[in-house]
C-alpha cells in the first residue's frame, strides 16, 4: 500500500522514479537457529527443505530492479519474479492514502 501511494505521488510530481513492492518468499535464514531448543531445531529441519535459499529470495528484487521488462513499471507487487495481484484493500486508493497519512503522522 505504501509502494502504491508513493508511486502515485511521484507520478503526480513527474518524477522519473519507479517504486514497487517485492515479496522474497519464505527464505531459509539462521535467525531461528539462535533459539536452540528441540522444537525450533525440529521446525527448522522440516521447514528447511521447503524454504528458499537467500539467492532464490533475492531473485525477485533483482528481477524488478534490473529487468528491461520492468523498466517504467511502478506501483506494482511482485512475487516469484512475476507481477502478482494485490488484495482489494491494497488496490483501494483511499485506503492507501489513509495509511500513508497515518504513517507520516507517526514518523514526523
Amino acid at each position: 500500500m505504501h509502494a502504491k501511494e508513493l508511486s502515485r505521488q511521484l507520478k503526480a510530481r513527474k518524477a522519473k522514479v519507479t517504486i514497487n513492492a517485492v515479496h522474497p518468499g519464505i527464505v531459509k535464514t539462521a535467525i531461528i537457529r539462535e533459539h536452540n531448543t528441540f522444537l525450533t531445531d525440529s521446525i527448522y529441519f522440516m521447514a528447511s527443505k521447503l524454504l528458499k535459499s537467500t539467492s532464490q529470495g533475492a531473485a525477485t528484487a533483482c528481477y524488478v530492479a534490473l529487468s528491461p521488462k520492468t523498466k517504467g513499471v511502478s506501483g506494482k507487487y511482485f512475487a516469484d519474479c512475476n507481477e502478482s495481484h494485490c488484495s482489494s484493500l491494497a488496490n483501494d486508493e483511499t485506503q492507501c492514502l489513509k495509511l500513508w497519512n497515518q504513517t507520516c503522522a507517526l514518523l514526523f
